[in-house]
C-alpha cells in the first residue's frame, strides 16, 4: 500500500511517522511512570489514613471487651446473682435498691471517662436488670428487651457453650422508649460466671457503645472516603457522607467487599478500595475512595500537551510539505523528461535547471550514458542478429546434399532396372524440392507448403518401394496457412526409412497429423517401425538439458550429415522459438512419435 503513495508523500509520511511512534512511545512511557508514581503515593497515603483509623476502631473493641470480661469476673458480681432466686415477676435490683446502688457503683468503677461508655447492662434470664448508662434507659424499655428477639438471641448463642462473647449491632435502642431521637448502637455480651470454677452461668454482662463515638473517629477522614462496616457479609454501618452519595456513585459496595479479599489498596476505573479484618471484633472495615483530583488534574494535563503536539505536527507537516514540493520540483520534471525520451531521441531536456549545478550534472552525465548504451545496444543487436541468421541459413542450408544424395542414387537404381515414364515423375517431385530448396527466405513457410515438399519426398519414396510402403496426412487445413520453420517435416520422414523401418517388414507406414492444442501449431508423424531406443531417449534427454545458445556453434561444428536431423530441427526450433515451443520423441503401440509444435503467433 505505502508503494502506491508519490515520491514526496513517502518522504513526508516516513518522517513523521517515526516522529509520531518516538514521541507516543516515550509519552506513553512518561505517562505510566508519572501515573503510577502518583497512585502509589495516594494509595500510600489512602492505606495510612485507613489503618489509623481501623487502629483506633480495634482499640476501642478492645476495650469495650476487656471491661465485659473483667465485670462478668467480678466476684462481687458473680456472688450478687448467683444469690439472686428464680423469679420473673419483679426486678430484683427494682426491688432492692440497697443492693442495686452496691452494683451501680462497681459499674461506675469500670466507666469512668468524661464521655463514659454508653450503657453498661447486667441481666439474667429470670429478668433480674441492673445498669449504668450515659443515656435514658426506662422501666418499660426494660421490659421490652426481655420480650425481644435480641435477648432471645443472646440466650441461644451461649446455649452451646462453645461461645464466650456475642457481638451485637442494633439501629434500635430498645431500651430507650421515650420517643427522642435514638442513635443505634454496638456492644460486647459476655457470660457471668465463676471462670475460676467454670460454675454455671449466672447472668449476663453487656458494653454498649454509641455510633456516635464511630462517626467522630471517622470524621478525620476525607469527605470523599465512604467508610462501611461488614458483619457476616451483612453491611451493618456506614458513615454519613456514604449514605447521601450512595445513590448518587451507583456502585455496589457488598460486591465489591466481596471480590476484593487482599488487605492492600485496590483501584478500579474511578474508586480505590481497601478492606481490613479486625483483630478485636468480628467485622471488616471498608474504605472507598474517589480517586483524587491529582489524577485528574494530570489527565488534563496530558490532554493539553497532546493537543499541542498535534497542534506542533500539523504544523510541521505543512511546512515539511511545502520545503518538499519545492525541493522535489526538479526531479519531477526530471521524471517527466525520461517519460518523453525515445529511441531517436535519448536526450533530457533540463534547460530550467540551469541554475542548479546538481542536475546539470546529472543531464550530461546521463545524455552521455545513453549515448554510449544507444551505441553498444546497437552493435550488439546487429551482432546477434546476423550470429542467429548466419546459424539459421546454416542449418538449412546442411539438409540440401542430405536428401539430394539419396534422391539421386534412387533415380539412378531406376533408371539402370528399366526406362519408364516414373523417371519423368520422379523428376517432376525432385524438381520442385530443388526450388523450394532454393529459396531460403526468412527461413519460415506454411505448413501447406512444408506438407507438399514432404509429399514429394514420401511419392518419390513410394516409387521405390511401391506397395511397400503407404503415408496418410490428416489434420485442420485451417492451419495449413500458419508459418513454422523449413525442413522439420520432411527430414523426420526420411529418419523412418534410414532407422525405424530397417529391421521390420514392409508394409511401412507413415501417418502425418496437423493440429492445434492451447494456441499452438501441432505436428506429429507418426511411423510403425522399431520405435526409439530408451538408450537414445535417455541421451536426447541429457543434451536437451545440457544445450545453450552459447554451445550453438560448436553443435554446427560437431554435427555431420548423417547425423543431422532430429537435432538439427531441435535447434532451429530453439533459434526461432527460444523457450515457447514443444519438441517431444515418445514410443506408442504403432511405432516411433514425433511431436513438434509452436506458437501460432
Amino acid at each position: 500500500m505505502f508503494r502506491k503513495f508519490p515520491f514526496k508523500t513517502k518522504i513526508i509520511l516516513a518522517q513523521n511517522i517515526i516522529i509520531l511512534f518516538v514521541v507516543i512511545l516515550l509519552g506513553s512511557i512518561y505517562y505510566h511512570k508519572v501515573l503510577s508514581t502518583i497512585s502509589e503515593s495516594m494509595l500510600d497515603d489512602f492505606r495510612i489514613v485507613s489503618d489509623s483509623i481501623v487502629e483506633q476502631l480495634d482499640n476501642h473493641f478492645y476495650v469495650l471487651d476487656k471491661t465485659a470480661l473483667q465485670i462478668a469476673a467480678n466476684p462481687d458480681i458473680v456472688n450478687s446473682f448467683r444469690k439472686l432466686v428464680e423469679s420473673t415477676e419483679s426486678n430484683y435490683f427494682e426491688d432492692e435498691p440497697l443492693e442495686n446502688a452496691k452494683i451501680v457503683e462497681l459499674l461506675n468503677s469500670y466507666n469512668f471517662k468524661k464521655d463514659g461508655i454508653k450503657r453498661i447492662c447486667l441481666y439474667n434470664q429470670y429478668h433480674d436488670f441492673a445498669y449504668t448508662a450515659t443515656d435514658i434507659t426506662t422501666n418499660s424499655g426494660i421490659d421490652q428487651w426481655f420480650q425481644s428477639d435480641n435477648f432471645k438471641k443472646v440466650q441461644e448463642y451461649f446455649a452451646s457453650g462453645n461461645n464466650h462473647v456475642y457481638y451485637s449491632w442494633s439501629k434500635d435502642d430498645i431500651l430507650n422508649d421515650t420517643g427522642m431521637i435514638v442513635k443505634p448502637y454496638f456492644s460486647i455480651i459476655r457470660q457471668i460466671k465463676n471462670h475460676i470454677t467454670n460454675e454455671s452461668v449466672y447472668a449476663y454482662v453487656e458494653v454498649q457503645e454509641n455510633v456516635k463515638w464511630l462517626n467522630d473517629v471517622i470524621e478525620s477522614i476525607n469527605e470523599d472516603t465512604y467508610v462501611t462496616l461488614f458483619y457476616k457479609d451483612n453491611m451493618i454501618y456506614s458513615n454519613s457522607t456514604y449514605e447521601k452519595e450512595l445513590q448518587k456513585i451507583e456502585v455496589d459496595f457488598r460486591e465489591m467487599k466481596n471480590s476484593i479479599k487482599q488487605e492492600v489498596p485496590v483501584e478500579s476505573s474511578k474508586y480505590v478500595v481497601y478492606t481490613r479484618e479486625l483483630d478485636n471484633a468480628p467485622y471488616q472495615v471498608m474504605f472507598v475512595k474517589e480517586k483524587g483530583p491529582e489524577v485528574t488534574f494530570f489527565n488534563q494535563y496530558n490532554t493539553v500537551i497532546l493537543i499541542g503536539f498535534i497542534l506542533i505536527l500539523c504544523i510541521a507537516v505543512i511546512t515539511e510539505m511545502l520545503i518538499v514540493r519545492k525541493l522535489s520540483k526538479p526531479l519531477e520534471q526530471l521524471n517527466a523528461s525520461v517519460k518523453k525520451m525515445t529511441l531517436d531521441n535519448p536526450q533530457l531536456e533540463v534547460e530550467q535547471w540551469k541554475n542548479n549545478d546538481e542536475f546539470v550534472r546529472i543531464q550530461y552525465a546521463f545524455n552521455a550514458m545513453i549515448e554510449r548504451m544507444k551505441s553498444a545496444m546497437e552493435r550488439e543487436y546487429a551482432s546477434e542478429t546476423n550470429a542467429l541468421k548466419a546459424q539459421l541459413f546454416a542449418l538449412q542450408s546442411q539438409m540440401n546434399p542430405h536428401f539430394l544424395y539419396n534422391i539421386l542414387a534412387i533415380i539412378s537404381i531406376e533408371s539402370q532396372m528399366d526406362g519408364n515414364d516414373k523417371i519423368a515423375n520422379m523428376c517432376t517431385r525432385l524438381r520442385r524440392m530443388l526450388v523450394y530448396g532454393s529459396h531460403m527466405g526468412d527461413g519460415f513457410s506454411k505448413i501447406e507448403e512444408e506438407i507438399a515438399y514432404a509429399l514429394d519426398y514420401m511419392e518419390l519414396m513410394k516409387v521405390r518401394y511401391e506397395d511397400a510402403f503407404q503415408y496418410k496426412i490428416e489434420g485442420d487445413e485451417q492451419l495449413y496457412h500458419t508459418k513454422i520453420p523449413k525442413y522439420i517435416i520432411q527430414p523426420i520422414c526420411e529418419n523412418c526409412f534410414k532407422h525405424s523401418f530397417k529391421k521390420i517388414e514392409p508394409v511401412w507406414k507413415i501417418r502425418i497429423v496437423v493440429c492445434e492444442k492451447d494456441g499452438k501449431w501441432i505436428l506429429e508423424i507418426h511411423d510403425n517401425g522399431i520405435g526409439f531406443s530408451e538408450e537414445y531417449l535417455e541421451q536426447f534427454t541429457e543434451r536437451v538439458k545440457a544445450f545453450s545458445m552459447s554451445q550453438m556453434k560448436n553443435n554446427l561444428e560437431d554435427s555431420t550429415v548423417e547425423g543431422m536431423g532430429i537435432w538439427n530441427i531441435y535447434m532451429r526450433m530453439v533459434i526461432c522459438y527460444e523457450n515457447d515451443f514443444i519438441f517431444r520423441l515418445l514410443n506408442d503401440e504403432e511405432g516411433a512419435v514425433v511431436m513438434i509444435g509452436g506458437t501460432l503467433k
